[in-house]
């Protein structure tokens, strides 16, 4: 009899187990429809056609890439390299043409020193009557790469500017005068009008007209200037100023006045000796604002004021 109600609980703890596992199974399924309940859907069937038709024609959506994180370049004690490309030549600079008259004289080796010394040519308008009194100077004006330019033979305003055609036998005698001097005809087609191309005697810009034309035809091109020490004009100096600083306020103020003009040609005269001692002073001026220097024969054509 024990053994039987032995038998008897173990068959009924049996029995329980199952009856507690189907009721666990039952109870899981019926989750769901539960969850279905709180969210009831439409009642009748659905229409799904153009759900389907929108999703076979879409395109295709394209992948949004992941993000690369460039690497970390290790820090190093080399120099970062400079560009390898080389400025345009002369890139925005801009010339100046130096312009000397009424040489050569005794102070004309003087400024081809300073010149020298800078590197820099010049255009020398000169004298017939100076070059005779100064061959020497004006064969080395032309070694040293200068342009022997022309001045006129006699600078006699009464001759020169008696007519278009004195002008250009006086402008004829000069050249025999530079090859007499220098031994070969070493004279440049580039001349200036004593006294500018305005002046009263030649009859201002409406009288020069013939002269101009009476030169083009022989091969001339005429250089007025628009940048000055005024150094043969003295009596400009009404303030009284040092001769030295009346000098270099006439250099600034005609450049303050003319920097934006094409060309820019400067006037000097070596008869002066204070325009000497000014000479390196202007000519670190123009080095410092960038300029380089050229020769009047570049030019093509006239330049009058």
């Amino acid at each position: 009899m024990k053994r039987d109600n032995g038998n008897c609980g173990r068959g009924g703890l049996i029995k329980r187990l199952f009856s507690a596992l189907l009721a666990f199974v039952f109870a899981a399924a019926l989750l769901p429809l539960a969850g279905c309940r709180e969210k009831p859907g439409p009642s009748g069937p659905v229409d799904i056609t153009d759900d389907v038709e929108a999703y076979m024609t879409a395109a295709p959506a394209t992948e949004t890439p992941e993000p690369t994180q460039e690497p970390t370049l290790e820090p190093t004690e080399e120099p970062t390299p400079e560009p390898t490309a080389a400025p345009t030549e002369n890139a925005g600079k801009r010339k100046v043409y130096l312009t000397i008259d009424d040489g050569p004289n005794s102070a004309t080796p003087e400024v081809l020193d300073i010149l020298k010394e800078y590197g820099i040519k010049a255009t020398f308008f000169t004298i017939g009557h100076c070059i005779k009194a100064y061959p020497a100077t004006a064969k080395r004006i032309v070694e040293e790469g200068h342009l022997l330019a022309c001045h006129t033979d006699s600078h006699n305003f009464d001759i020169i500017y008696s007519g278009p055609e004195a002008f250009v036998q006086d402008v004829a005698k000069w050249r025999q005068t530079v090859i007499n001097a220098i031994g070969y005809d070493a004279g440049a087609y580039v001349y200036r009008f004593p006294g500018g191309s305005t002046n009263s005697s030649v009859g201002g810009r409406k009288g020069r007209t013939a002269y101009v034309e009476a030169m083009n035809r022989e091969g001339y091109i005429a250089m007025d200037w628009n940048l000055g020490l005024n150094d043969k004009w003295l009596a400009g100096n009404t303030d009284h100023l040092p001769i030295e600083d009346y000098l270099w306020l006439s250099y600034t103020q005609t450049y303050a006045m003319f920097k934006n003009t094409d060309p820019l040609i400067l006037i000097i005269h070596d008869t002066e000796p204070a325009t000497l001692r000014v000479l390196p002073k202007v000519l670190d001026d123009l080095i410092s604002k960038g300029f380089e220097f050229g020769l009047c024969d570049e030019l093509s054509s006239d330049y009058l004021m």
